[in-house]
């Protein structure tokens, strides 16, 4: 084969193999692909300061939304409780007045003030899931490209609770010492247990 001709096909592989190997993408469109666009520890840090705190005045009194739903108030999951998706879990702020039982190495272990007292736990070390994001009631899935900035969002709000709230109290805390918490709580619809409920605790203060 001709030399001139054979380096010529040589070039025209080079090229057509490096053309097909080199993917061109513009930064704008890698968030809208998967990335995450958002800057969640930013966005979370601003939502805990602008409205969390806002959030917290409204939350539901603990023992009234107990009563409601033991009376089988179906409306009651609509008013005071908020979801993401459907399903039969909910999630809702809450507020009361707790007696310490025990302070553990992972949590906190209360007795709720009601006319019927119950047992519930403040997680302290293993805060984690969708509870607080959801419990506030803020977001909107439209709003978000995708399921991922959400959960980021999530693991932002659970980090200023394990690094910030929960160092707040809980040294502090003994047993037989009464508190005011505000807190978010997971309820099953189909399945509602408010003897050992778990509440990611958002506000805690020492009470006489």
């Amino acid at each position: 084969m001709n030399k001139w001709i054979k380096n010529g096909l040589i070039a025209v592989l080079i090229i057509f193999l490096g053309y097909n190997s080199i993917y061109l993408e513009k930064l704008n469109d890698r968030g809208t692909k998967g990335g995450t666009r958002i800057d969640a520890a930013a966005l979370a840090r601003k939502i805990w300061q602008n409205k969390v705190a806002a959030k917290l005045d409204s939350a539901v009194v603990i023992d009234s939304l107990k009563t409601f739903i033991e009376a089988n108030n179906k409306q009651v999951f609509d008013k005071y409780t908020h979801a993401l998706d459907i399903g039969n879990y909910r999630y809702a702020l809450v507020k009361g007045l707790a007696t310490v039982a025990s302070v553990n190495e992972d949590d906190v272990r209360l007795l709720v003030k009601d006319k019927e007292p119950f047992k519930a736990v403040l997680v302290t070390e293993f805060v984690y899931g969708n509870t607080l994001r959801d419990a506030l009631g803020i977001f909107n899935l439209k709003d978000f490209p995708n399921t991922e900035d959400l959960n980021s969002i999530s693991e932002q709000l659970n980090k200023i609770v394990r690094k910030e709230v929960v160092p707040s109290f809980r040294t502090r805390l003994k047993p037989g010492m009464h508190i005011a918490f505000v807190g978010a709580i997971q309820i099953n619809k189909a399945h509602v247990h408010f003897d050992g409920l778990e509440i990611v605790p958002v506000r805690i203060k020492i009470v006489e």
